[in-house]
């Protein structure tokens, strides 16, 4: 039986207001790795960063991300999920790369 933490887990982890917010979260956290340093490593994103710059390129593929996400409903908590993975990894990467510098 879900428990009124769980279930209220299970909310936020279905919401696409989450994907909206972690959306933004990736961006802002890319272009932070960007700025300490960091390569982009999704071959795709990185052809886009080559071809707009790396503002416009990531912000091309997170709009390129809401278009697709807004389709598929039942499975946006499993696309937030892999988001909130890609913010902890992008955060993972900055806190390294300015421990580097130092």
């Amino acid at each position: 039986m879900a428990t009124p933490r769980s279930a209220g887990i299970a909310k936020i982890l279905r919401s696409r207001w989450t994907f909206l917010g972690l959306q933004i979260l990736d961006l802002l956290t890319t272009l932070a790795a960007f700025h300490a340093g960091a390569l982009e490593v999704n071959p795709l994103v990185a052809q886009l960063t080559l071809s707009f710059g790396r503002f416009h390129g990531v912000l091309i593929s997170k709009l390129i991300a809401v278009a697709i996400a807004m389709g598929v409903r039942r499975l946006v908590w499993v696309i937030n999920i892999f988001y909130t993975g890609v913010v902890c990894w992008n955060i993972i990467v900055i806190v390294l790369l300015v421990l580097k510098l130092k």
